[in-house]
């Protein structure tokens, strides 16, 4: 497992198709919005109502943007058709300002949480071993720290890079034990709060494993 976490390189297709995401998402979220309200009413109603509801597959993670056949920046009523919507398939967490957070079926006894910003998938979070990328990466995997960087964003002297993840590059009452990339580029934007509604790619580490992997095309905390 190891080795085939230190040899995981990321492909130039990922960034293309989280970059298209962004794209949609900066063009159509506005007008979205308007049809939406805070209720996050306003959702076309999903041809799967009445059926058994479907385990988001196939067990895959693509980095960092799709998790089995789930993706930033995908058309909201696509998903409710084949996964549910809101009391059949869609389990609601929470509602505000027109979006809808909620959970839907994952492999293994999972949970796949799924936010809605408007008609589109604003945010994907998971906490599952069960979906993996090509290589064998996924939650359980480590990431080396690798070597100590002159610090640009980290809030520590000692700053680690991966694959443009800084290590610790914020905190509330403490660090946030996480790699942290902002922004659509090779480097992080500064994890600030400037840098809030655009994208966030977060991966937490619990014990020296990754714990939960947390993608926001528009994020604010």
């Amino acid at each position: 497992m190891l080795g085939s976490q230190l040899a995981f390189r990321l492909s130039c297709t990922p960034l293309v198709a989280v970059a298209l995401a962004a794209a949609l998402w900066l063009s159509g979220c506005s007008s979205n919005n308007r049809h939406n309200s805070s209720s996050g009413t306003g959702h076309t109603r999903s041809s799967s109502e009445g059926r058994k509801p479907k385990t988001v597959q196939p067990p895959l993670l693509v980095a960092w943007h799709q998790v089995g056949d789930i993706s930033l920046g995908e058309p909201r009523e696509r998903v409710e058709r084949e996964y549910g919507s809101t009391g059949s398939g869609l389990h609601v967490i929470q509602r505000y300002s027109g979006a809808v957070q909620g959970w839907y079926k994952g492999l293994g006894g999972s949970q796949v949480i799924v936010t809605f910003y408007g008609r589109r998938v604003g945010e994907i979070d998971l906490g599952s071993r069960s979906y993996r990328t090509k290589r064998g990466f996924g939650v359980g995997s480590r990431i080396p720290l690798g070597p100590c960087h002159e610090r640009t964003i980290a809030l520590s002297a000692c700053e680690h890079r991966w694959h443009g993840f800084v290590w610790n590059a914020w905190a509330k009452a403490t660090v946030c034990g996480c790699w942290t990339k902002v922004g659509m580029g090779r480097k992080s934007l500064p994890a600030r709060v400037e840098s809030f509604e655009k994208p966030w790619f977060i991966i937490y580490v619990r014990h020296g494993r990754v714990a939960e992997f947390d993608f926001d095309l528009k994020y604010i905390d």
